[in-house]
């Protein structure tokens, strides 16, 4: 099924820095899908927290739930090698929101992977979704 969303005109863009760790490498000796989705999840929630969305999401009572997750490989991460994390929330139903992630090799500015995530805002003591505020919005827009 797909939500229709309307497109936020002023996202605010996070960047975080990952490492390839040895404990990162699956046995092809590249960066293990695994991870990927792991990062993806990280810089989710570092953006969140450092918006103050996490805080005002658990004052309302609620919490965001993944509803699907496209994760698009383009190159391979080998050991040791630094990786750019963006993510932005570019677009918002009454009840979700779409966030946006790419991942980019530090050295040579090469796409490892992107990911576009669909999370439902859901009120954690009815295990419903809910509207998603404007003041929620307001913290993932450029101030």
């Amino acid at each position: 099924m797909a939500i229709a969303m309307q497109l936020e005109e002023n996202p605010a863009v996070f960047e975080q820095e990952f490492v390839v760790t040895e404990a990162m490498i699956d046995r092809n000796n590249h960066l293990n899908n695994v991870v990927c989705v792991q990062w993806i999840q990280d810089i989710s929630v570092n953006h969140s927290n450092s918006t103050g969305g996490t805080d005002l999401m658990e004052t309302l009572g609620c919490g965001w739930m993944i509803h699907t997750q496209h994760v698009e490989y383009k190159a391979q991460a080998f050991l040791g090698e630094k990786i750019k994390g963006i993510t932005w929330v570019p677009e918002y139903s009454k009840i979700s929101t779409n966030r946006h992630c790419k991942f980019i090799r530090e050295s040579d500015g090469k796409e490892i992977f992107s990911s576009v995530t669909t999370w439902v805002l859901v009120d954690m003591k009815r295990g419903r979704p809910v509207a998603i505020p404007e003041e929620l919005k307001d913290k993932f827009r450029k101030q």
